[in-house]
């Protein structure tokens, strides 16, 4: 009785042990010394009554060549997603001193202002929009905050529930909303700031922020100093917040 060899099963570690097409090769390498080593001995030993198929043989062959076939492609597609990164990362040097407007959780306060929106999914009966600091304590608390659906920006001060004024960095935006019958509602947040540093990792670009730190695909608009309007000098500002729907 012949025991086939079946060059998928010896090779196919070769794609799913290896992190990348690189290390793939590597492996698909070492597995073909032993898918060979292991086909020539079933030759060697096998029942001359009863000899291998010439077509299973040949067949073997193919699925290494798949195999091989496989890993040169993912070599390819690396190259290209290598190519867009650095494409992308050599963008986001033109985002520096620009002031942009990005998805996140993470409030820059610089210069002792921030300016922020929260979009709400649908009405709501009741909003709260705070602030945490670095240490997951509630700095600022705003009242008087927009209930109905969609998006509303808002201007901080940088000073605290007690009017002091507190240090340039990351804070934390929390906005908690419910509807009529007491269920969370969807909330979106946006920051805006001036973009002072870009990172990357070889994978992933990064913008900061002050020292908020965003991925650039989060990166909605970018807009000119004067629409970031400072919650200083906003006529609409007060100790509340400020709305500017």
């Amino acid at each position: 009785m012949t025991t086939s060899v079946s060059g998928l099963d010896v090779l196919s570690n070769a794609v799913n042990s290896g992190k990348d097409s690189s290390s793939s090769k590597t492996q698909l390498f070492d597995d073909m010394e032993a898918f060979l080593f292991l086909l020539t001995q079933q030759l060697k030993y096998q029942d001359p009554l009863d000899p291998m198929d010439t077509s299973e043989y040949t067949n073997q062959l193919v699925q290494y060549a798949q195999v091989e076939q496989s890993i040169q492609t993912n070599t390819y597609l690396e190259t290209i997603v290598a190519q867009n990164v650095n494409a992308v990362a050599t963008q986001a040097i033109s985002y520096m001193d620009q002031y942009v407007q990005a998805l996140s959780d993470y409030l820059p306060l610089q210069d002792g202002n921030a300016k922020f929106s929260y979009i709400l999914g649908a009405d709501a009966s009741s909003c709260v929009v705070a602030i945490r600091d670095s240490a997951g304590n509630f700095v600022k608390t705003f009242t008087g905050v927009e209930l109905s659906s969609g998006r509303h920006e808002m201007e901080w001060d940088g000073k605290d529930n007690n009017g002091n004024q507190l240090e340039d960095g990351a804070y934390v935006l929390v906005v908690t909303a419910l509807d009529s019958s007491g269920s969370s509602i969807e909330v979106q947040k946006t920051v805006f700031g001036k973009v002072t540093g870009v990172a990357y990792d070889g994978d992933t670009v990064a913008i900061g922020i002050g020292n908020v730190a965003v991925d650039m695909n989060s990166v909605l608009a970018i807009h000119s100093k004067d629409d970031i309007v400072s919650a200083t000098d906003s006529t609409a500002a007060s100790e509340e917040g400020t709305l500017t729907v």
